[in-house]
């Protein structure tokens, strides 16, 4: 069987914090140093949640696990009118999802004609750049 595996510099955060529980990170970080103990940030949050000193929201019940709750408990205009697609709501600012994502032969066309102008807008700018350098080489 596998021995469990400590971490010797956690173990040194949870015991400072035992000691004193309003130690800033810093102290214990200080300290930390002083007995050849690397530590991050988290390592900190970590041992005050563990040791019960900050609130801790249950595993998936945080601000996602929130909004995915809300999100499914809205109707949707598919409940309520059986026939209709659903309607998925988008954050502010994004366009709406295409009806038809495949519907696509004139958007194509409408992208290569627009790739066709880019390129050729680059080229005569790089025409009157080349014109520029031998008029002053």
């Amino acid at each position: 069987m596998a021995a469990k595996k400590t971490a010797p510099a956690m173990d040194f955060i949870v015991d400072s914090l035992k000691k004193n529980n309003h130690a800033s990170y810093a102290e214990i970080l200080d300290a930390a140093k002083k007995r050849n103990h690397l530590i991050y940030p988290i390592m900190y949050g970590r041992a005050k949640a563990l040791l019960g000193l900050v609130p801790v929201a249950p595993r998936g019940q945080g601000r996602k696990g929130a909004g995915a709750a809300a999100v499914a408990a809205t109707p949707t205009m598919a409940a309520a009118r059986p026939g209709w697609p659903a309607v998925v709501k988008r954050g502010p600012g994004r366009p709406p999802k295409a009806a038809n994502a495949t519907g696509g032969l004139d958007a194509v066309i409408t992208a290569l004609k627009e790739g066709d102008r880019e390129r050729d807008r680059y080229r005569r700018a790089l025409e009157q750049i080349r014109g520029i350098l031998e008029t002053i080489v």
